[in-house]
């Protein structure tokens, strides 16, 4: 690996702490949650409801179908999951920043799009190429698959990581006050510790906070 490539790497890493950091900051109530690092990178569970989101960093990069197919392929698995009662029931999310192609999904995502662009694909080469459809192979009708669209949404259309940073330091002078220094140099920092931490538990269950022990945890002052 490069160095430049380390450093968008790292740059990636930071922004879904960040975006982990926003979306806990931004929930309603004391007693919703985020999970770290569970279904998804960051699993958001509000008392109706819970949105297992992906985040995507490609700032140098075109946006292209084949940078979330594999994303699109997990949810779609786990949501025949919850088909069959193995797993609850979610919303899905893939939120993602890149340099330009955005308007490639434009015309949005309907059943044809989704299994073209995002279930099919191919393994092996020449004589030995087989092309295969991966809600075929979970047995999803297209009805199941128009059910699958209403839980998920895509943007490709993210903030950037210096417009995130910025968002995050004005929630959290927004929920405890005091200066620009504060907010970046105390409150951020012990946000990030926090985040941190809970994004190398072992353990599942020890990867998610409310937003109430959040903020206790952050404000340390």
């Amino acid at each position: 690996m490069t160095d430049r490539s380390a450093v968008d790497t790292i740059r990636g890493y930071f922004y879904q702490f960040d975006l982990s950091i926003l979306s806990i900051l931004r929930l309603k109530s004391p007693e919703d949650s985020v999970e770290i690092e569970c279904t998804e990178d960051v699993d958001i569970r509000t008392a109706t409801d819970v949105t297992a989101t992906q985040c995507k960093y490609y700032a140098k990069t075109e946006y292209n179908h084949s940078v979330i197919k594999d994303a699109v392929k997990h949810m779609v698995s786990h949501f025949k999951a919850t088909l069959t009662g193995k797993s609850i029931k979610v919303n899905y999310a893939i939120k993602g920043h890149y340099a330009s192609g955005q308007e490639k999904l434009d015309g949005g995502v309907d059943v044809s799009f989704l299994k073209k662009h995002f279930l099919t694909y191919s393994e092996g080469k020449g004589a030995a190429r087989v092309v295969r459809s991966h809600h075929t192979e979970l047995g999803l009708s297209d009805a199941d698959l128009e059910e699958f669209l209403k839980r998920l949404t895509i943007d490709v259309k993210a903030k950037d990581f210096d417009q995130q940073y910025r968002e995050v330091l004005g929630e959290l002078r927004s929920i405890f006050g005091g200066t620009p220094f504060t907010a970046e140099y105390f409150y951020y920092n012990n946000a990030l510790s926090v985040v941190r931490e809970l994004s190398i538990k072992a353990d599942a269950a020890q990867r998610t906070i409310t937003k109430k022990q959040f903020l206790a945890r952050v404000n340390t002052s």
